[in-house]
Formats: C-alpha cells, sequence, structure tokens
C-alpha cells in the first residue's frame, strides 16, 4: 500500500507542483494533452501557457496571468500546461515551446494558427488587451436602419442575432460569442439609444429601464422575436444552444406576447 501512495504521489506531483504556481482561486484551467485536444475542438478564442515549476519567470507571471483570467472569464478561457510533466512533453513539443513561459492565444480554437505573445511585459492589462484583440470579429456592424432588411436577407439561411444599445461598439461579449457561433449564427449590431428601432418593431423601448436588447431574427422569417433574458455570457449561450437544438420556447413567441410578458 506504502508503495503504491508513493508511485501515486511521485505520478501526481508534477501537476501539484504546477497548479502551485497559480493562486488556489485562479480561473486558470491545468490541460493535459487530453484536455488540450477538447479545448482546440471548441471554436472558442483561449490563451494557453506553456509553463515549467522550476520556472521562476512563470512564478513571477502567474499572479498577473490569474488576473486576467478572472478578467476575462468566462468570455475567453486561461489555460497552463505543465511542460516539465511527463505526460505533456510530447505536447509541448509539438506547439513549439523552447523556453518558458510561452503563451499562445489560439483564435478559433484549433481551427487556425496560433498567435504567440512576445512581449516581455507580463501584466494582467497587457494580457487582457493581447487576449481582447485576438478574438475574430464577426460581428456586422448596422449603423443604419436601412442596412438590417439587406443583411437579413443575405444571412436568412442562419438564425440571425442583433444587440440594440446606446454605444457605437458593441461590447467584447457580443464579438466573442459572434466568434463561438461562427458558421452557425450570424451576429449584427445596431446602436438604438432612444429605443427608437425597436419600437418600430414592436417591442418597448427599455427593458428594465436599459435600451439594451437582443432580438432574434430565425432561418427564413422576418418576425423579430425579443429575448428577455440576461444578457450575460452563460444565459445567452444556453439560449444560443436551445435555438440551434430547436428547444427555445421564444421561437414560439410573438412580438406582441413578448411585449405583454413585459408589460
Amino acid at each position: 500500500m506504502l508503495l503504491f501512495s508513493l508511485a501515486t504521489l511521485l505520478v501526481l506531483l508534477p501537476t501539484i507542483v504546477s497548479a502551485a504556481i497559480f493562486p488556489p482561486d485562479t480561473k486558470v484551467k491545468m490541460l493535459d494533452p487530453k484536455g488540450f485536444r477538447k479545448a482546440m475542438k471548441s471554436n472558442r478564442t483561449s490563451v494557453v501557457a506553456f509553463v515549467a515549476p522550476w520556472c521562476g519567470h512563470c512564478q513571477r507571471m502567474a499572479p498577473e496571468y490569474s488576473k486576467a483570467a478572472q478578467n476575462l472569464s468566462p468570455l475567453i478561457p486561461f489555460y497552463a500546461v505543465d511542460c516539465d510533466a511527463e505526460l505533456n512533453k510530447r505536447l509541448c513539443g509539438e506547439q513549439g515551446v523552447q523556453g518558458f513561459p510561452t503563451l499562445k492565444v489560439f483564435p478559433r480554437g484549433g481551427q487556425t494558427a496560433p498567435e504567440s505573445y512576445d512581449s516581455n511585459e507580463r501584466t494582467s492589462g497587457k494580457f487582457i488587451r493581447w487576449a481582447s484583440r485576438s478574438v475574430p470579429n464577426n460581428v456586422k456592424a448596422l449603423p443604419h436602419i436601412h442596412d438590417i432588411p439587406a443583411w437579413l436577407d443575405k444571412t436568412s439561411d442562419l438564425p440571425r442575432i442583433i444587440l440594440l444599445n446606446k454605444d457605437k461598439k458593441f461590447p467584447l461579449l457580443w464579438q466573442v460569442l459572434a466568434n463561438n457561433y461562427r458558421k452557425k449564427m450570424a451576429f449584427g449590431h445596431h446602436t438604438d439609444p432612444n429605443g427608437a428601432f425597436a419600437v418600430s418593431l414592436g417591442f418597448p423601448a427599455t427593458v428594465e429601464g436599459k435600451t439594451s436588447k437582443v432580438i432574434v431574427y430565425p432561418p427564413g422569417s422576418s418576425v423579430p422575436i425579443l429575448y428577455e433574458g440576461m444578457t450575460k455570457y452563460e444565459p445567452l449561450t444556453k439560449f444560443f444552444r436551445s435555438i440551434l437544438d430547436g428547444s427555445a420556447d421564444i421561437l414560439q413567441t410573438s412580438p406582441e406576447q413578448s411585449v405583454r410578458d413585459e408589460l
């Protein structure tokens, strides 16, 4: 039993030591080859740090990397791979890791080539800006109302989702979601500061005092539907999945019914 316990400890030790580089409550998830392959199957933009537990630069970077992970969670996942662990050495070799730490961002998971972080400024702010800029932009800007019908026609084979808000730019959340559902859903953005466009569709100008809202056009339909859930990553992701699998109750709701439910 003692020999078994010691053997088990020796196998787990590299992972334990590596995980200890990061704070106990970190959002950084450690990956082995299986976990890495699973992460790369997703279309999500993600960041991976290839580290070694004895590396002083890795140890000094870890708190800043963890802060960035916390700040961008759950929009952009941050991962780490312990290249000192025997199990991970082949993976690190395949990724061309020659020094520590090596940081890479994967804009569309394994579907596109990764981009390396080449700066020696390893701060949370730098990591956040680098990762955010690396998210591919698949959001169609619709600055004028007359831009919307043509875009709806062009993308009519997909569910079309438009964010209405008061800002001229769309948030990182919207850009991340558009990238996650690339080729499955079409995402647009229209600045509607006073809710005038929403009202023209039969929806309230504000929802709970906010002008921001999400409207959905099912495939082949020109009738918009108002999404009434929380406009955060997890509830929106759950909602979009339900649209794709056909289980979304909202697809059976008319604009008029949505307005009545809101009043």
